[in-house]
């Protein structure tokens, strides 16, 4: 091989790994990025339910959930003590408001001193899903209705759930809203 040919390829090399880099960058610095996912955690919780990414609730929530597993939404979800604490410790390194900030850190906007233990119950979370029963031309929301999240955000399971990558058939492009911050 020449050196031209060389100088050439690195040529062409060099910048596709920068743009790449620099596009990894935007990514995070957007919050689009996939959360880290603790086995167990997915294993235990995502055995009876989506395993809902940790920085949807903040520390404190995680830890009353997990404080009430023995009567968690009226059933018994009671863990070893060693499972337990290894997945509260998960769910507080990447909790809402420690984790780094992200499109996620709107949740933690007009939060109670009390945080509720449904992610659905977060001001925030109401302010986001508000124009959904209007959407879907229902007078009212079912509870529970907007808790299976992977049914509208197709991402759901990779912690991601910006308005413009829904499932076809919902978001703004079809009921005349705007892109999303």
């Amino acid at each position: 091989m020449t050196l031209i040919q060389k100088m050439t390829g690195w040529g062409l090399f060099l910048p596709i790994l920068v743009f790449a880099f620099y596009g990894v960058v935007q990514e995070v610095q957007a919050g689009n990025f996939r959360y880290i996912r603790d086995q167990t955690y997915i294993e235990e919780c995502g055995a009876c339910h989506f395993a809902y990414p940790p920085q949807l609730l903040p520390p404190l929530t995680w830890t009353a959930i997990m404080a009430g597993l023995d009567e968690h939404f009226g059933e018994n979800a009671e863990l070893d003590a060693e499972t337990s604490t290894q997945i509260l410790q998960y769910l507080h390194i990447h909790g809402l408001g420690v984790a780094p900030a992200s499109r996620m850190s709107k949740m933690m906007r007009n939060i109670p001193d009390e945080p509720p233990l449904r992610i659905t119950e977060f001001p925030a979370f109401k302010d986001a899903h508000a124009v959904v029963a209007e959407q879907l031309e229902l007078t009212a929301l079912e509870a529970g209705f907007l808790s299976p999240c992977a049914d509208c955000h197709r991402l759901a399971n990779s912690g991601i759930f910006d308005k413009e990558l829904l499932h076809p058939g919902y978001g703004p492009a079809n009921w005349g809203g705007t892109k999303s911050e």
